[in-house]
């Protein structure tokens, strides 16, 4: 009996049943539109039903550690707490989009990978929201980083007409 044949055939047999089981998997995604089961978190109108809504700090991140990533996470916390002066209107939610359900945060926000997004929400729709790509660029220097995101906080808010 020639084991390494024997092995080569069971690899070829797990690999197999890997793909199919992937296969079926995107499958069942296209076969419910991509989103699962889930409500979507974005809605096409322009402006919440009733006031301005609920602004809020998005910090989205998965489940691999990333020292970037943390410091990013810490310099937000850190000026949502500091500074509520110019963040009292934001509250600050912390989203791992590889738990069940926030899959559709990727898919609608167009989230690549960890985030810091400013939103405005209603009822548990986001109606408008920019992704602070900058984020990354400014990790390593705190004043900075500071500076962008409080540039970008008030262009939201005077963009939405929610100051």
């Amino acid at each position: 009996m020639n084991y390494k044949k024997i092995a080569g055939y069971l690899v070829l047999f797990l690999a197999f049943v890997g793909l199919a089981r992937a296969g079926l998997d995107i499958y069942s995604d296209f076969a419910r539109g991509g989103n699962s089961n889930a409500e979507a978190v974005t809605t096409g109108e322009a402006w919440p039903p009733e006031g301005t809504g609920e602004l809020v700090i998005y910090f989205f991140e998965g489940n691999t550690p990333c020292s970037v990533c943390d410091k990013i996470r810490g310099m937000t916390l850190d000026m949502v707490k500091s500074d509520p002066e110019q963040l009292s209107p934001f509250s600050f939610r912390d989203v791992n989009v590889e738990e069940k359900g926030n899959e559709k945060y990727v898919l609608e926000l167009g989230l690549f990978s960890t985030s810091v997004v400013l939103a405005q929400e209603s009822g548990g729709k986001i109606y408008r929201w920019k992704n602070l790509t900058g984020v990354w660029d400014l990790a390593a220097d705190p004043g900075a980083f500071r500076d962008y995101m409080l540039r970008e906080i008030d262009s939201f808010l005077s963009e939405g007409g929610t100051r």
